[in-house]
């Protein structure tokens, strides 16, 4: 192998390491935001399961209130 090939190889080297470190920084960020994702989701979920909550509540309120009217003589 002569001096160029050697050095040829050395560049290569050295790109192959760079673009690793660049994906490597990219994978760090995508996960990052994925984790946030994730952290969100669960608290939309967290906040779907309370309007859940309060919607059977108030259909249970309202279905008593419905209920008083059922009784009354209103004719």
């Amino acid at each position: 192998m002569n001096i160029e090939n050697l050095e040829q190889l050395e560049h290569r080297i050295n790109q192959l390491l760079e673009r690793h470190e660049r994906i490597k920084k990219e994978k760090e960020l995508v996960e990052k935001k994925l984790q946030q994702k994730e952290s969100e989701w669960h608290h939309l979920k967290g906040q779907i399961r309370q309007y859940e909550r309060e919607r059977n509540e108030i259909r249970e309120k309202v279905g008593k209130i419905l209920g008083h009217f059922d009784h009354l003589d209103l004719s």
